[in-house]
């Protein structure tokens, strides 16, 4: 199937009338075809050329990945780094500014998290807007698959753009919490308010829910989701509500259909890229996707942070695997599960196994939780030097499962969406700080700057509130 590429046009019209009113009197021109057969809508969602595909690339996890606490620049990098509307916003995410955006952002070489997310979100909509007016297919098999698909991409684009724009979920304050816009149909031009924190999780899970029925149990290729991906994007949503039975079923459900692990042993140390391009063929993707190549954390400024690399024991093969030293001595990242210098933002059995863990950890099921963590470590360590975890105390369970997360989930968008949901838990709370120089900046826990604020334009065309910062 080809891409339907000349669709593409009237969606950035569609699109580019929800960021303010001098777009509204933009037309498609006569030779822009409508989408009106399934195939079509399909192909919205659908392109093998997968580094291409708007849905699988430039997920919304910019500021998330610049402002947690896996990677840092130099000072010395920071002071060449680039000025300009386009860079701007990344320094100030870096130091987590008052102001991050000033207005100007966004474009195809500078792509806002808000903007990525909800123009996917656009794409869906047109999609299932289009797809209810077939009532006559509804039980063809392309028009599920298709509807599904649609379903967990925009349940997949809100997830992502809570975890920046919302407060963290708290079961106590989420009615009344400011949450997302929540863009239900194709019309961009629809002024809407800002829902709750707790309306926009429902609807997160009342789109996947409906997804799980619709989609097979694993995917074509992995740039399609799958049952299997609406399950684990169910686990890690109520993982971060603190809904660990809810997050426990799914991940049960998840690895039920999808279970396999890379044995870190059979791969070669020092290759440039150790996992297959886009996660094709790389058996622990359940649905590939990828962030957008911020400047600010590319590779020429990239360096691990020291404490993370730390955390590795001897015996851990993914330091090897994931790190490696440059030539001008940076610690440069090379695991991304992507297959190139792109960040993997996807979904994998093994964050599934660890949400497991965590839950069967926090709902006291000790030699549960082990097997899980104990089965992704036999399949990291070297095999000679691998000793199994043992203990039947809940706590020091979790703390060894809260640490795998970060040494194993490296650069997967989640870490600050972790330190998030953890700093709720003051065993677990940690405050951010970075020093430049003779500069230092800090994030303290809990503090209103963990919630990034909308776009200046964002604001403008729909007159939401802004976010505390």
């Amino acid at each position: 199937m080809k891409p339907f590429n000349h669709l593409i046009p009237l969606l950035l019209v569609l699109f580019l009338a929800s960021c303010g009113e001098a777009f509204l009197d933009v037309k498609p021109s006569r030779n822009q075809r409508v989408p009106n057969t399934v195939a079509d809508y399909l192909a919205l969602l659908d392109n093998p050329t997968a580094n291409n595909n708007p849905m699988n690339i430039r997920s919304s996890h910019t500021l998330g990945i610049i402002g947690a606490d896996e990677f840092y620049i130099s000072t010395e990098h920071w002071n060449n780094f680039s000025s300009g509307v386009r860079f701007n916003y990344q320094k100030n995410a870096y130091t987590w500014e008052k102001t991050v955006y000033e207005g100007g952002e966004g474009g195809t070489l500078n792509p806002t998290d808000f903007d990525t997310g909800y123009q996917r979100i656009l794409n869906c909509n047109i999609v299932l807007d289009g797809l209810a007016n077939m009532s006559s297919q509804h039980q063809q098999d392309d028009w599920r698959l298709t509807r599904g698909i649609a379903l967990f991409h925009r349940a997949l684009n809100l997830y992502n753009l809570a975890q920046l724009f919302c407060p963290v979920y708290n079961e106590d304050t989420a009615p009344v919490d400011l949450g997302l816009p929540l863009r239900l149909e194709a019309d961009p031009t629809v002024q809407l308010a800002r829902s709750s924190v707790s309306d926009t999780y429902q609807q997160i899970v009342n789109d996947l829910m409906e997804a799980v029925q619709l989609l097979p149990d694993e995917p074509l290729v992995p740039f399609r989701p799958s049952k299997a991906a609406a399950y684990a994007l169910l686990a890690r949503a109520y993982l971060q509500m603190g809904n660990y039975p809810k997050a426990l079923e799914y991940a049960n459900r998840c690895l039920a259909v999808q279970s396999a692990l890379l044995d870190f042993n059979d791969l070669e140390i020092g290759a440039n890229y150790p996992f297959p391009l886009y996660g094709i063929g790389n058996v622990e993707v359940i649905f590939t996707s990828s962030a957008y190549n911020a400047l600010i954390y590319g590779s020429a400024r990239f360096n691990a942070d020291t404490s993370l690399l730390a955390s590795y024991s001897p015996e851990d093969l993914r330091r090897a695997i994931y790190f490696r030293i440059s030539s001008n001595g940076q610690s440069q990242f090379f695991g991304s599960y992507y297959g190139n210098d792109f960040f993997f933002t996807g979904l994998a059995t093994d964050e599934v196994y660890l949400i497991r863990a965590e839950c069967h950890a926090r709902e006291g099921n000790t030699v549960e939780a082990l097997n899980d963590l104990n089965h992704l470590r036999r399949h990291r360590l070297e095999a000679t030097g691998y000793t199994p975890l043992e203990s039947a105390d809940s706590q020091q369970i979790l703390d060894w499962v809260i640490s795998e997360r970060r040494k194993e989930l490296v650069l997967r968008g989640t870490r600050w969406e972790d330190l998030r949901r953890l700093n709720k838990d003051p065993r677990y709370e940690k405050p951010l700080v970075r020093v430049l120089g003779e500069q230092h900046f800090e994030l303290p826990v809990n503090h209103d700057r963990w919630v990034w604020p909308f776009p200046v334009e964002a604001i403008q065309a729909g007159g939401y509130p802004q976010n505390d910062r």
